[in-house]
């Protein structure tokens, strides 16, 4: 049912496929290129074509949900329900830390768990759908039960250990985002200039209006957002450091949300991580605020 979810969920999103949204399955898609450990694939084959992919992921995810749902085919659903949530676990879910807050390493033990026990569950559609001959239950065969067993236990060995070894060795590595440094050499404004330099992303009036400017970040090509602060213009990347989906200025709450996974960033701190599945905080941009009445980034 949550893969059927997911599917629609998608479907209803109009930012989904929309190049340019906050949402858009290309933003993801690039984002896990620069994490993950299969991102010369993700830039092989997903960012060729990212809608392709992105109607793909849809149909895979509805097709697969609605199968076990009904209890057709669930040995066969199951396994390619372990193999893409295998695959997002290596991409969406690589960098959450500890690995058990990220979901889909636990549905791929769970959908491997489905395929071993197969279709003789007590919510199925099966003999309805395909006749009660289906439904008469086979003599076990122990040799293929035992093979059965094996192979799901290998295989969740497999995902076990791809859980907890890379982070095990990045742990001396990885800063804490709560502990980040509110501001950092390359973030935040400099003093009013009477020489602009960088790009121009918007002026001074509107960044006080608005109480913060979406521009591109010069060098990377980016979405980002410059933040007025009581302590000064503060700009960061804003792609988001999970999955790649463009986090928002929240004015209400005067922090930097994700709309896809719910992280959420405090602009004033460094953009350090408050809330979700984000591992870092976002990358800071230096910008400045120029006496002609514009501000600057880069």
């Amino acid at each position: 049912m949550t893969f059927v979810y997911a599917g629609v969920q998608k479907i209803a999103d109009p930012g989904f496929l929309q190049p340019g949204s906050s949402t858009y399955i290309g933003n993801q898609l690039q984002a896990y290129v620069a994490h993950s450990p299969i991102g010369f694939l993700v830039q092989a084959f997903g960012l060729a074509t990212p809608q392709l992919t992105g109607i793909a992921v849809i149909a895979i995810e509805l097709v697969i949900g609605a199968l076990v749902v009904a209890g057709v085919a669930t040995r066969w659903a199951a396994a390619a329900g372990a193999v893409v949530n295998f695959v997002f676990f290596l991409t969406a879910s690589w960098t959450i830390q500890p690995y058990f807050l990220g979901s889909d390493s636990i549905y791929t033990v769970a959908w491997i768990t489905l395929a071993l026990v197969g279709d003789q569950g007590i919510l199925t559609a099966r003999p309805l759908l395909l006749g009660a001959s289906h439904a008469i239950d086979r003599p076990a065969d122990p040799d293929r039960r035992r093979l059965l067993l094996q192979l799901g236990g290998g295989a969740v060995a497999v995902v076990w250990i791809l859980s907890v070894l890379p982070r095990i060795r990045a742990t001396g590595t990885v800063a804490n985002p709560q502990t980040t440094p509110a501001t950092t050499p390359t973030a935040g404004s400099t003093p009013t200039a009477s020489t602009p330099t960088g790009t121009k992303i918007g002026t001074v009036a509107d960044l006080q209006r608005q109480g913060y400017l979406n521009f591109r970040d010069p060098t990377s090509g980016d979405p980002a957002v410059a933040v007025n602060t009581a302590d000064g213009v503060f700009a960061f990347d804003a792609i988001c450091t999970h999955a790649g989906c463009q986090v928002n200025y929240d004015s209400s709450q005067r922090l930097l949300v994700c709309p896809c996974h719910g992280a959420v960033f405090d602009p004033n701190n460094g953009a350090a991580v408050l809330s979700g599945p984000a591992p870092t905080p976002l990358p800071p941009i230096r910008v400045q605020e120029s006496s002609d009445g514009n501000v600057y980034a880069g």
